[in-house]
């Protein structure tokens, strides 16, 4: 999964971004393949079996409000990863009091929404079987590791993080480059941003969401082209981004997402 960097870094020419942006520009319809997994990072939380010593999953060194791999088990306190696709679904979850569990996810273009009515009790879009709908924004990103390699990862959001979601996207699309024939919009991996989490609450509960500040824009040529080429796979299908890993957490006294799998 992770690959190593070349030693030596090769400048990016900027007449390459201006040509890049004409035909791509790290947005676009994606269809949900099944060939090829590829981690989740999410955010533990005080209820993460990764913090709690009873369970199973206990990792010693990970604390609530760190930045969790779902492959690797390895945590951060901060992340660098370079976005190169995003994609808004309808995941579909049965309730947990039926066994749980991920069902389907939808295009947002396909109309399953409007077949779903509010449940009073829980607040949730629910279809007439029962099963619950959720909105839910996936970032396809190269992960930029401290030792100089680099792992392609998925980032879902849900509900109270889906406005971390268009803010990110609005940080992107407000991004300009100089190039050889005045200013343009690069595609979204011609930079870096950084992740970290930050606490918020409400009168239901608290829980640590994303943060997400601009870095700086990608240099290294090897870097530029391996963010491209997993923008490409993105969008012809050859990656999985089916749920396997759980939301992020929303604003809910749990802190967990009835219909998220466990980690």
């Amino acid at each position: 999964m992770n690959k190593a960097v070349k030693t030596k870094e090769t400048t990016l020419d900027l007449a390459v971004l201006a040509e890049d942006s004409k035909s791509m520009s790290g947005f676009g319809t994606l269809n949900l393949a099944r060939d090829t997994a590829i981690p989740y990072i999410s955010i533990l939380q005080t209820s993460s079996p990764q913090v709690n010593p009873s369970k199973a999953e206990y990792l010693e060194s990970a604390k609530a409000g760190q930045l969790f791999n779902t492959v690797t088990q390895e945590t951060f306190d901060m992340l660098k990863v370079i976005p190169v696709f995003y994609h808004l679904k309808y995941v579909e979850w049965k309730p947990r009091e039926q066994g749980g569990g991920f069902i389907d996810s939808h295009d947002a273009e396909s109309g399953i929404i409007g077949q779903t009515k509010r449940d009073p009790m829980t607040g949730k879009m629910t279809l007439p079987n029962g099963n619950h709908i959720v909105q839910t924004a996936y970032h396809y990103v190269l992960m930029l590791n401290a030792d100089g390699g680099y792992q392609n990862a998925v980032i879902s959001m849900s509900s109270s993080q889906l406005k971390k979601s268009r803010r990110w996207n609005s940080l992107m699309l407000s991004q300009k480059i100089k190039g050889p024939q005045g200013m343009f919009t690069p595609p979204t991996y011609a930079f870096t941003y950084q992740l970290a989490s930050v606490s918020e609450s409400n009168d239901r509960g608290s829980w640590f969401g994303f943060s997400i500040e601009k870095g700086d824009q990608v240099t290294d040529a090897s870097i530029y082209g391996e963010s491209k080429a997993f923008a490409q796979s993105a969008a012809s299908g050859s990656v999985d981004a089916k749920p396997a890993a759980p939301q992020i957490t929303t604003d809910k006294p749990k802190l967990v997402d009835d219909e998220s799998v466990p980690f």
